[in-house]
C-alpha cells in the first residue's frame, strides 16, 4: 500500500497519527479527560493482542511507550511514542504490542488534539 494511500485510508476513517509532546503527562491527562469521568491508562506486555474489535463510543489512543501494531480494517500501522490515534464509534480495529511492551492512554471520547505529524 502506497503512503498515499495510507493517508487516504486513515483519513478516511479519522484514525489519524501525529506526534505529540508525551513528556508533560499531567497537562495530556488534563486535556483528554472529560468533563465527568476517566480515562484508562493501558500497559501491555509484548506479544499482548485485543483482537477485532469494535466500540460504541469514539476512542482516543496516545502512545506514551514502546510500539503498538494498530490494525483496522483497511490497513495497520505501527505506531510508537507520541502517536495519536482517533477512532470513530464502530470502527473495526485491534492491536499487537510489540518488543518491550507498550503504555497509552485511552479516553471513551474524541479529543482535540493537533494532527500535525
Amino acid at each position: 500500500m502506497s503512503l498515499d494511500m495510507i493517508d487516504a485510508v486513515e483519513s478516511d476513517f479519522r484514525i489519524f497519527s501525529t506526534q505529540i509532546d508525551t513528556t508533560e503527562w499531567k497537562a495530556l491527562i488534563s486535556h483528554m479527560l472529560p468533563d465527568q469521568g476517566c480515562i484508562e491508562v493501558q500497559r501491555d506486555v509484548a506479544g499482548k493482542e485485543h483482537a477485532w474489535h469494535r466500540h460504541t463510543t469514539d476512542e482516543t489512543l496516545v502512545i506514551l511507550e514502546g510500539n503498538v501494531r494498530f490494525y483496522w480494517d483497511q490497513g495497520e500501522k505501527i505506531c510508537g511514542p507520541g502517536t495519536v490515534i482517533t477512532l470513530p464509534a464502530g470502527t473495526l480495529h485491534g492491536s499487537v504490542a510489540l518488543d518491550g511492551g507498550a503504555t497509552y492512554l485511552i479516553a471513551f471520547h474524541q479529543v482535540d488534539l493537533p494532527k500535525n505529524g
